[in-house]
């Protein structure tokens, strides 16, 4: 026995660097192994339709069982790293104050940063295997170049006919793009970099997306040693090394992660800001506040989302000033502020009320409890009653929750809490209020939606409810693909009967991260309820 633990030691090292060192070893195995090795970008790009994984398996057993253990174990490794680097004791540290015992981080953030651009680099090459969103996303780049078709305005079937590519439009064939002008930008930027050729252009948009998870990543570490410095690397691994964040921005390719990124961006400067309070006045508060605006509008320009979280920002802002007269000109001026910038990229390409894809959006609904809303009450009330009754009503629920966050923020809005509520007064109703969304009000759901709320869970931490609902919320999405994907198609029944098929699905999708999320926990310093 004392010879089979000398060896063990010898082959796995007892201490923390050695075992995350394993573990992001381990996980660029499974990556490699499942989802890129097979699936390569350079073979399956040019397949007319677009397929996902459940078609690249053949719907077989040996791919469901592959993408479920693959999921399941890269969780596990994941869950592992966040163990060995959270901090185990000790009160709050400020900033520049050093660390010692079991709250010493295990590792630097050069290596979380290296590790986490090796991960990525992985599934760059790799065929988005769960949606065809990159595909979209050049076609629409190619109508603006070739055919000088704005892409907010015109949908892929009023392209040239015979362009070789537009049969990878799939189902969004007919819908122009939903997105704002400094995405469509970015990809018009990564096109003329490829040399407009679509593998190339591909290849350059997956870049894009890893990039700016690289940003996130580099975003949130400097965020959370701001904020919590205990927790910086276990802060910073829990964004960078998630298998969701990984597999939906940088393999399929999610422009999600650009808003995020720009997000992460405006809340990274109100820190900074926050934090050194002292120089709240003057030209330092000026330019933070601008830079603010900016980001935020930013993230806007890419998905229009971030729009919800706008408000807290603004309360966050007015905070520190010492009378609600004062505060109600600053929120005034940032909004305006926001609102000119976003109005004045929006112009050139405003495509018209009535073809803005925006608010087709809102006519649609699928793998969410809408859908399971507006089946379930269709055959008693019919279809339209029912949409309209299933729609107003969570939309009702959503605007309470909204509200509830709302208020509670207005209601730190004191001066003397800057020190206790300020640096994470827009973080943490940001998080509840699109988790919320995602969660409930969402009328299509989509793994990639999580990229919206979970960079700013790390944020929060030792408060470890919002990374825990997360977490859980991350498998259920990721592990709900094969479901609909595969199972349905074994079960025809499941299939078949719409109803009965989202009864099943979507209550494993949204109960536990419920569950999650409303569970009693522990208490802690920073406890949120």
């Amino acid at each position: 026995m004392t010879h089979k633990l000398t060896l063990r030691k010898k082959l796995i090292p007892n201490n923390r660097s050695a075992h995350l060192a394993i573990i992001v070893g381990v996980s660029g195995f499974i990556y490699g192994l499942i989802f890129t090795i097979p699936f390569p970008l350079t073979k399956f790009y040019a397949t007319i339709p677009p397929v996902d994984y459940t078609k690249l398996t053949r719907y077989s057993p040996a791919g469901f069982i592959a993408y479920v253990v693959g999921i399941c174990l890269l969780f596990g490794l994941y869950l592992w790293a966040i163990r060995l680097t959270a901090p185990t004791d000790g009160p709050r540290k400020k900033e520049g104050e050093a660390l010692t015992g079991s709250q010493a981080s295990a590792v630097s953030g050069r290596f979380v940063f290296v590790s986490s651009t090796f991960l990525a680099a992985i599934s760059v090459l790799s065929y988005p295997l769960t949606a065809i969103d990159l595909f979209i996303y050049a076609i629409r780049t190619r109508g603006w170049v070739l055919y000088q078709h704005n892409p907010l305005a015109t949908a892929p079937a009023e392209l040239y006919a015979g362009d070789p590519w537009l049969g990878l439009a799939g189902e969004w064939l007919d819908a122009p793009s939903p997105y704002g002008p400094v995405w469509e930008l970015l990809s018009l930027g990564a096109f003329y970099l490829s040399g407009a050729d679509f593998l190339p252009h591909l290849l350059a948009l997956k870049i894009v997306a890893m990039l700016a998870y690289l940003g996130c990543v580099w975003l949130v570490y400097k965020t959370i040693q701001l904020i919590q410095p205990a927790w910086t690397i276990a802060g910073t691994v829990a964004l960078a090394w998630s298998p969701l964040v990984l597999l939906e921005s940088v393999q399929n390719g999610h422009n999600d992660i650009i808003m995020a990124f720009f997000m992460l961006a405006a809340v990274w400067v109100y820190v900074k800001w926050i934090t050194d309070h002292q120089a709240a006045g003057g030209n330092r508060a000026i330019v933070s506040m601008l830079l603010i605006c900016f980001f935020l509008a930013l993230s806007i320009l890419v998905k229009f989302v971030t729009i919800i979280v706008v408000p807290f920002f603004l309360l966050a802002l007015a905070m520190p000033q010492p009378n609600w007269w004062r505060r109600s000109g600053v929120i005034g001026l940032s909004g305006l502020t926001v609102t000119i910038l976003v109005v004045a990229a929006m112009l050139p390409f405003w495509p018209g009320r009535e073809n803005w894809a925006v608010l087709k959006a809102g006519s649609q609904a699928g793998r969410s409890l809408l859908a399971l809303l507006i089946l379930g009450l269709r055959e008693l009330f019919g279809l339209n009653f029912a949409f309209d009754f299933s729609r107003n009503l969570i939309l009702v629920i959503f605007a309470l929750i909204y509200l509830y966050f709302l208020w509670q923020t207005i209601t730190r809005m004191r001066p003397a809490a800057v020190s206790r509520f300020g640096p994470t007064l827009p973080i943490v109703p940001s998080f509840y209020v699109l988790f919320w969304y995602v969660l409930l009000a969402a009328p299509v759901f989509h793994a990639w939606y999580l990229l919206w709320f979970l960079p700013l869970a790390p944020l929060v931490f030792p408060n470890r409810r919002p990374f825990m609902a997360s977490t859980v919320f991350s498998i259920t999405a990721l592990l709900m693909i094969p479901y609909f994907e595969t199972v349905r198609v074994w079960y025809p029944a499941l299939l078949e009967n719409q109803f009965i098929g989202h009864l099943v699905g979507i209550p494993l999708l949204i109960g536990p991260p419920l569950l999650a999320l409303l569970w009693p926990l522990a208490p802690t310093e920073n406890s949120e309820v």
